[in-house]
C-alpha cells in the first residue's frame, strides 16, 4: 500500500506542471478537466479524457488493474466532485442528491487507499472561517460532510506556495502547515519546509521513507 497524495493550490500555481518529470510510460492521467497538460512533452503521457463519472470509474479500475501503470494522477479532484454532484442531481432529488454525492466521494477515496500504486489528486483550495474567525485554506468542496475533511483521507497533503522575486517565480510545494491551511506530511519525510513542485521527487521521497 502506497501513501496517497493530494496537491492543493489555486489555479495557475503549478499543480499540473508538477507532473512533468513523472515517467509517461507508467503514469496514467485521468483528466476530468479535459484539457492539455501545460508542459513540453505532455503528449507522451497516457492522458485519458474523463467526461463523466462512469468513464472515471472505468478508467480508474483499468489503471489500477494495469501491470504497466505505477502512478495514477487525477486531474483534478475539484472537477471530479463537480462531476459527482452533476450525476447526483440528475439521478436523485432532495436529500438523496447529497447522500449519493457524499457516498461517491467516500467510495473513490477508499479505492485510492487500497492499491499498491501511487494515487495523486490535484485540487483547488478554498477559504473557510475557523471557529475564531480566522480564514484557513482547505480543499474546496461543496456540502458540509467533506468541508475541511478531505485532507484527513491523505497521508501527504502539499500546498503550492510559490516565491516571487525580481519578476521571477519559483514554483514550489510547502510540506507542512504554517497554521492557516491543511498542508501535512509524515515526520522527516522531506528535508525542508519548501520543495520543488516536482511530483517525481515527491514519489521518490515517499518510496525512500517507506522502505
Amino acid at each position: 500500500m502506497k501513501p496517497n497524495i493530494i496537491i492543493v493550490g489555486k489555479s495557475g500555481s503549478g499543480k499540473s506542471t508538477s507532473l512533468r518529470n513523472l515517467n509517461p510510460e507508467t503514469t496514467a492521467v485521468l483528466n476530468t478537466e479535459r484539457k492539455q497538460l501545460p508542459f513540453k512533452g505532455a503528449s507522451k503521457f497516457k492522458n485519458v479524457p474523463v467526461p463523466d463519472l462512469n468513464t472515471f470509474n472505468a478508467a480508474f479500475k483499468k489503471a489500477v488493474e494495469s501491470t504497466e501503470i505505477k502512478t495514477i494522477v487525477v486531474e483534478s479532484f475539484t472537477s471530479l466532485v463537480e462531476m459527482i454532484y452533476r450525476e447526483a442531481d440528475v439521478r436523485f432529488k432532495g436529500f438523496d442528491v447529497w447522500s449519493f454525492y457524499n457516498k461517491e466521494i467516500d467510495r473513490i477515496l477508499n479505492m485510492s487507499k487500497n492499491t499498491d500504486k501511487h494515487i495523486i489528486y490535484l485540487a483547488i483550495d478554498g477559504a473557510y472561517d475557523s471557529e475564531d474567525g480566522v480564514q484557513e485554506r482547505f480543499v474546496a468542496v461543496d456540502g458540509n460532510r467533506w468541508k475541511k475533511r478531505v485532507e484527513k483521507e491523505f497521508v501527504v497533503c502539499l500546498f503550492t506556495d510559490n516565491h516571487y522575486s525580481n519578476e521571477q517565480t519559483s514554483y514550489r510545494f510547502r510540506t507542512q502547515s504554517q497554521g492557516k491551511d491543511s498542508a501535512k506530511s509524515p515526520m522527516e519525510m522531506f528535508d525542508n519546509l519548501y520543495i520543488d513542485n516536482d511530483l517525481a521527487q515527491v514519489i521518490e521521497k515517499c518510496n525512500e521513507y517507506y522502505i
